[in-house]
C-alpha cells in the first residue's frame, strides 16, 4: 500500500483533476481509495451524484479529524472515496490538541490497508490540513501549470516537503516527482519554463509526462466523469494514462530499493 498526496499553494495547477484521474488509471489494476483534504471539497463534488445515494452517513474526513470514523463509498468500480466534510474550521479546531499533524494518519491507518494505492488531493495552502497530510503520506507530487509564477510557488513548496522531512515529521516523505500541467509546447512560455527548471537544477524531479493542455479536461469536469470516460481518444486521456503507468513504475521501484 502507498499514500500520495498532491499539493500546491495556488489553485489551478491541475492538482484535483490529476488526483481524480490517477485514481482512476490505479484502480484499473487495484482497488484506490481518494481522500479529499481539500475544504473546496473539488473531489467530493466530482462524485456527487455517487455520495448522495450513500449519504453523510459513510462519513468524512471532517469526522476523521475528530476521532470518529468514514466508510470509503465506492464511486466507481475498484475506486473508493473519503469526501470532505466542512473542513472550513478544522484548522482552528484542531491547533491546540497534541500531536496535531498526526491526527489523520493515526485516523487512515485503520482504512488504507485495504487498498493497494491512496491518494490525498490536499488544500491550496500550508496549514495544519496540509501538514497532516503529508505526514500521513509516503509520497508527494507537485502539480505546477506551465506559466512562469507557478515555478516559485514550486519552490516553496519542495522547501516545505524538505522540511518536514529535515523536522522529522514526517522523515520516511519522498517527493516522487514535480508535474507540469497545462502546457503547451506551442507557446514559448512553455519552453522557458522547461529551461527554467533545467537551471534550478530540477530535471531529475519532473516527470517525464507533461499533461497538455487540453479542453477535454474541463469538459469532464463538467459532466463528472473521469478523462477516461469522458474521452478515452483525446490527449489528456493518453497523457494521464502514461502519466499513472510513470508514477505506478516510480513507486514500485523505490519500494523495491526500501525491500
Amino acid at each position: 500500500m502507498s499514500t500520495t498526496a498532491l499539493m500546491n499553494v495556488k489553485g489551478g495547477t491541475g492538482k484535483t483533476t490529476t488526483v481524480i484521474n490517477l485514481a482512476a488509471q490505479a484502480s484499473m489494476k487495484k482497488p484506490t481509495l481518494m481522500v479529499d483534504c481539500d475544504p473546496q471539497g473539488n473531489v467530493t463534488k466530482q462524485f456527487s451524484e455517487q455520495i448522495a445515494e450513500h449519504g453523510e452517513r459513510y462519513g468524512t474526513v471532517r469526522d476523521l479529524f475528530f476521532g470518529r470514523t468514514a466508510t470509503p463509498i465506492e464511486v466507481r468500480k475498484n475506486l473508493f472515496l473519503i469526501p470532505s466534510g466542512d473542513l472550513i474550521s478544522v484548522d482552528l479546531d484542531i491547533q491546540n490538541k497534541m500531536h496535531r499533524e498526526y491526527i489523520l494518519k493515526k485516523s487512515l491507518s485503520k482504512i488504507v490497508g485495504n487498498y493497494d494505492y491512496v491518494f490525498v488531493d490536499c488544500p491550496p495552502a500550508r496549514n495544519l490540513i496540509t501538514l497532516n497530510a503529508l505526514c500521513a503520506s509516503d509520497y508527494v507530487i507537485i502539480p505546477i501549470e506551465a506559466e512562469y509564477f507557478s515555478v516559485d510557488g514550486a519552490e516553496d513548496m519542495i522547501e516545505y516537503v524538505t522540511e518536514i522531512i529535515n523536522e522529522q515529521a514526517n522523515e520516511d516523505l519522498v517527493l516522487l516527482g514535480i508535474l507540469v500541467t497545462k502546457y503547451d509546447d506551442r507557446l514559448n512560455i512553455g519552453k522557458w519554463i522547461m529551461d527554467e527548471f533545467k537551471e534550478r537544477g530540477w530535471n531529475d524531479a519532473l516527470f517525464k509526462t507533461m499533461i497538455r493542455d487540453n479542453t477535454d479536461v474541463s469538459g469532464s469536469q463538467f459532466k463528472k466523469k473521469t478523462i477516461f470516460e469522458y474521452n478515452r481518444r483525446s490527449h489528456a486521456a493518453n497523457d494521464y494514462a502514461k502519466l499513472g503507468q510513470e508514477v505506478l513504475n516510480k513507486i514500485k521501484k523505490l519500494e523495491k530499493q526500501t525491500v
